[in-house]
């Protein structure tokens, strides 16, 4: 194990600071609080020895080149305005930038036989879960995607009445005798290649995606329900306080901690599901079972 007092020590080294360094080591002490609670979610008292913060000698140069970084107060560094609460990673362009400026901070140590390869995954996988990166990847490409299908469809996105009937009167007016009637489409129970034979205009594309992503909605929650269901009968079994006891954590960094954090929020906002599944499966306090965050 390595101290966080020596990472520090070596940081405020490389910069210079001997001259601050009491402040700058209060400055890297908050630092790292964000790093845990915000980042990789770990067990802090897990990490500490005799009351001092301590992590295996592999995370140190991956944690040192990060807190580099959050305390380098040059113009447009994004991984210190993450630091500093001031990028929303919701935001799938922002969430990208972060991830690419993190990864380079993370290999470095493994190119360099500070860290082993093991190590750098497992943290290029917890930050990637923890600032949402595969799902801003996916959002950037089907949204390139859509703007693709919405130039491409132009042609097909009228506006006229299809098989409407209009009369003109003798002082020049004009009303409908008949209205066309708009097919509804549906995707029940039909190939992909069927569906598309009934489809004549933008309108009917797009129709038939947002049933395609109501399908897929209602597919995750169950997906979503199945898995929590799996994991309540586990607690059960096991007496386990936490979804990550049967985790041996030989590293700070582990995408199962945000995972469980997620399943934790999609509960707390989804309170009828929990309230189901803990009548279905006899357990109590099943949201705080998957809370990472904050210990």
């Amino acid at each position: 194990m390595v101290k966080m007092t020596d990472i520090y020590a070596d940081i405020i080294n490389r910069y210079g600071w001997e001259n601050y360094k009491d402040a700058k080591e209060r400055l890297l002490r908050m630092k790292y609080a964000t790093l845990q609670q915000k980042l990789v979610l770990c067990d802090r008292q897990e990490f500490k020895i005799k009351g001092k913060n301590v992590v295996p000698w592999t995370d140190a140069p991956i944690i040192r080149n990060i807190l580099m970084e959050a305390v380098n107060d040059e113009e447009n560094n994004i991984i210190a305005d993450w630091f500093n609460g001031k990028v929303n990673t919701d935001d799938s362009y922002k969430a990208i930038l972060l991830y690419n400026c993190m990864k380079p901070l993370i290999m470095q140590p493994c190119i360099c036989g500070e860290t082993d390869e093991v190590t750098m995954n497992e943290w290029l996988a917890t930050v990637a879960a923890a600032i949402k990166y595969p799902t801003a990847v996916h959002v950037s490409e089907m949204t390139r995607a859509l703007e693709d299908f919405r130039n491409n469809s132009l042609a097909l996105a009228h506006t006229t009445g299809i098989a409407d009937m209009v009369v003109r009167a003798e002082d020049g007016s004009r009303s409908y005798a008949l209205r066309g009637k708009k097919r509804d489409i549906s995707i029940e129970g039909k190939t992909i290649d069927e569906v598309l034979e009934d489809i004549s205009s933008q309108d009917d594309y797009f129709a038939v995606l947002g049933q395609i992503l109501q399908k897929f909605n209602a597919h995750a929650e169950e997906r979503v329900y199945n898995a929590i269901l799996w994991y309540a009968d586990a607690k059960n079994l096991y007496e386990a306080k936490s979804a990550d006891d049967a985790i041996e954590h030989e590293s700070i960094a582990s995408e199962y901690t945000v995972w469980y954090q997620r399943i934790h929020e999609f509960l707390e906002s989804n309170p009828e599901i929990c309230r189901k599944i803990e009548e279905e499966t006899k357990v109590s306090d099943l949201s705080d079972f998957f809370r990472m965050a904050g210990r």
